[in-house]
């Protein structure tokens, strides 16, 4: 099974009975459990980060990875107008069944199928700005929101720095460069209910980074907020460059 048609089988368990057995575990064995409650939180439980970052959103906005649609509701409800995309048709589906009013099944990674300069915001949450597993997919993806927003267009994203802090992350880093791979190159897969969805990658970028791979894609990054550390999380505001 597809690692998001299974996370779509965990959030619909959650929506309908209030608790969801979801694990994601790496390529080394590590394991964490992860607790599906956070993918339906309102505006007063959202991390901090995301709410600094909320308050740069303007005009038409572009909700990429949407999930149960925690953040195109907050968004509706305010009088913007959204447009929350997710890959999986069953995500899609709940989005829609909690509220959503247009929620479409778009990959995000490949060419998007919007009109040049259609949004003035795109929302990349939940570490949504590595979605794509690499520089090159993510450069792409800074592409294709580049020409689907306006002159004065901005990404509103989440990451984190990969931890050089904990020893059991800082070995992973370390294994990933043995390999040739970007250090904050996650390889996951979802377990639940017994199933093991299709590995994924993930990947992870320290503030650094992203100022200079948006650059190259004529992005500037213009704010940043960490919650208490960067590996715990930040969020980014990009705005669009000429």
């Amino acid at each position: 099974m597809s690692a998001m048609d299974l996370f779509a089988e965990a959030l619909w368990r959650f929506h309908q009975t209030g608790d969801a057995d979801l694990w994601i575990a790496r390529d080394d064995g590590y394991l964490r459990r992860e607790d599906a409650s956070w993918y339906f939180t309102t505006w007063r439980d959202f991390p901090t980060h995301e709410k600094r970052a909320l308050k740069f959103a303007r005009g038409r906005v572009l909700d990429i990875g949407c999930g149960a649609g925690r953040h195109s509701l907050y968004l509706q409800r305010r009088g913007w107008r959204v447009t929350a995309l997710d890959q999986a048709p069953r995500i899609v589906e709940l989005a829609r069944a909690r509220g959503v009013t247009d929620a479409r099944v778009v990959n995000a990674c490949a060419r998007l199928l919007f009109r040049d300069g259609e949004f003035d915001t795109a929302i990349l949450f939940g570490n949504n700005l590595g979605i794509g597993g690499t520089e090159q997919k993510l450069r792409a993806m800074l592409r294709e929101l580049y020409r689907v927003t306006a002159p004065r267009g901005r990404i509103l994203a989440t990451t984190r720095q990969p931890s050089t802090t904990n020893p059991v992350h800082r070995a992973y880093l370390q294994q990933n460069i043995a390999r040739g791979r970007a250090p904050g190159q996650l390889r996951l897969r979802l377990v639940f209910d017994g199933a093991r969805g299709a590995w994924f990658d993930l990947l992870l970028l320290a503030p650094t980074d992203v100022m200079r791979i948006a650059a190259k894609e004529k992005w500037e990054l213009a704010r940043v907020f960490p919650l208490e550390n960067f590996e715990q999380g930040y969020s980014v505001v990009l705005e669009k460059q000429k």
